[in-house]
């Protein structure tokens, strides 16, 4: 009988071991899968940030009537489509007019000619992104993401104007006769 009673006792504590031991391999799974479902968004996000630095460089590269003027076009794009969204998944990096981008021109820009490296780079990098939820002193995989977009810019219309105007006086150098003016095409 005494027996029996022990018995009866041992099979009770292996219920809450087993109960517990399935607790515990639960939070993990669950821990690696919000992981994983975390990290997805952000690549998610990563994606349409791309094709947002992708619709701001075609504005940055479309004619207007100055050079700051395009630049002022790409910074629309990018606060219409970017800036205030996401806050819980991406930090923009960088203290600029609008945080993370770079409107311009690149590292490999040259001013011989009409060069291609011109465009917008966007820089971000995931909030909280733990392995476990309760990781000690809140570690996160530190990772910085950068999507660029370049393309060659249009000229506007100033940078037109002065090239054209520069040749034409050129021309009036050599036949003095000539009077040169601006004619932007319009016919009012």
């Amino acid at each position: 009988m005494l027996w029996k009673k022990f018995r009866q006792n041992d099979e009770k504590q292996e219920t809450g071991q087993a109960m517990i031991e399935f607790i515990l391999g639960l939070m993990i799974v669950l821990s690696f899968f919000f992981f994983y479902v975390k990290l997805s968004a952000v690549l998610v996000v990563g994606n349409y940030i791309h094709y947002a630095t992708f619709m701001a460089s075609r504005a940055y590269s479309s004619a207007a009537a100055t050079k700051d003027e395009q630049t002022s076009n790409a910074e629309a794009v990018l606060n219409s489509m970017i800036v205030g969204r996401w806050k819980m998944l991406i930090k923009a990096q960088g203290r600029d007019r609008i945080p993370g981008a770079t409107i311009g021109e690149g590292d490999l820009f040259t001013t011989t000619d009409n060069s291609w490296n011109q465009g917008v780079t966007f820089t971000f990098k995931p909030t909280t992104l733990t392995f476990y939820p309760s990781s000690k002193n809140n570690e996160t995989l530190d990772f910085k993401l950068t999507s660029e977009s370049w393309m060659a810019r249009e000229e506007s219309e100033d940078d037109t104007k002065t090239k054209k105007m520069a040749i034409m006086k050129k021309v009036q150098a050599v036949v003095p006769n000539i009077v040169v003016e601006w004619d932007n095409g319009n016919y009012n």
